[in-house]
């Protein structure tokens, strides 16, 4: 018999307490149960737990009914994640472990060689009623089946594109609006902001500064409204952007991203100043480094050493080198990051403990 090659989604990973045995052929297995766990989910009924497979109840239940052949239906236990994240909807609470014990030289619909799940003309049409979008096959030849497969495939990978480029356009357009409301809040509020507070540096009475380093600091935790928000978003030299609003996670940034606010559901997380490009920001380049702390002529690591004391840490990148000094201004954290051996002013970073 003439088997199609069938690669199924791969987001199944060996579960906790899987116990490994080997097949009639010799190749390794998990014992039964087979233990699965996702950590995401693209929504085909067919999954592929390396080396093994698992089918959800609704395909079983199919498989079992058919008069299809090479095949054994088998207990699995199946997990999530704590990061699990499904892309299609709810999980499906019920999966059996599908194992493929025909040959692959004899004229089983279900087979496996080398990993590969084999699969013949009959078993793909009954596939082929399912969900099983995220597959690849590889046709003996090319036939009616394989033809429908490939066409379904296409087609629902067209879908997802279409929502995903509605979702980013319906993100873009929300963004837009709440910049343009941010905007008109500030031009309303401009003469009313306050002024950046005096803060101690590591709780030392001696090193008190100010600036927009104090000012982003005294911002945190804060929401995108409040007066010491907007008091950040006023330095803004152009144009403000909002990206992902609506969602968990989005951010208020200057055009050129070299002034972002990131605010974690709702509220402000942390606040960058970001001096020298880099591939998050590649325009970015914030001219205001003789405001980032007051009377601080020249925004250099000697002179932010001298006017700040030694950092509470000092930390160096593994692969590039990067060096950054932490600092305290109250139970806020103050990062400044340098670029090389010359150490080049980076990045401001202020954030929450």
């Amino acid at each position: 018999m003439t088997h199609h090659v069938l690669e199924p989604e791969a987001t199944g990973t060996v579960g906790d307490g899987a116990v490994w045995t080997q097949d009639a052929s010799g190749s390794r297995t998990q014992a039964d149960p087979l233990r699965c766990e996702f950590a995401g989910w693209l929504g085909d009924e067919l999954v592929g737990v390396h080396p093994d497979f698992i089918v959800a109840g609704s395909l079983a239940d199919a498989l079992r009914a058919s008069d299809l052949t090479g095949f054994e239906l088998r207990e699995a236990v199946v997990t999530t994640s704590p990061e699990f994240v499904s892309y299609a909807g709810g999980l499906p609470q019920r999966w059996e472990r599908l194992d493929p014990t025909g040959r692959a030289d004899g004229n089983d619909d279900f087979a496996q060689r080398d990993g590969m799940l084999l699969v013949s003309e009959r078993a793909l049409a009954l596939l082929n009623e399912h969900r099983i979008v995220e597959a690849s096959v590889t046709g003996a030849e090319d036939t009616d089946q394989t033809a429908r497969f490939i066409r379904q495939r296409d087609a629902a990978r067209t879908k997802v594109q279409e929502r995903a480029r509605a979702e980013r356009e319906a993100e873009a357009d929300a963004g837009a609006q709440e910049a343009a409301r941010v905007t008109e809040l500030l031009a309303s509020r401009r003469g009313t902001l306050t002024e950046p507070p005096t803060m101690r540096a590591n709780a030392d009475p001696k090193r008190r500064i100010s600036g927009d380093v104090t000012l982003a600091a005294a911002a945190l935790g804060g929401t995108i409204d409040d007066d010491s928000t907007l008091a950040v978003l006023n330095l803004i030299d152009g144009s403000l952007v909002v990206n992902g609003f609506g969602t968990k996670y989005c951010s208020y940034e200057s055009a050129d991203r070299s002034l972002q606010v990131h605010l974690d559901r709702g509220v402000v997380k942390y606040i960058e100043y970001v001096i020298k490009p880099h591939y998050n920001a590649p325009k970015a380049n914030y001219r205001r480094t003789g405001h980032i702390i007051d009377g601080l002529e020249m925004f250099t690591r000697e002179a932010v050493l001298e006017r700040l004391g030694e950092p509470k840490a000092v930390r160096t990148g593994k692969r590039t080198a990067k060096t950054a000094d932490e600092y305290r201004l109250g139970r806020k954290l103050v990062f400044f990051l340098w670029d090389g051996e010359e150490h080049r002013a980076a990045t401001v970073r202020v954030g929450r403990k």
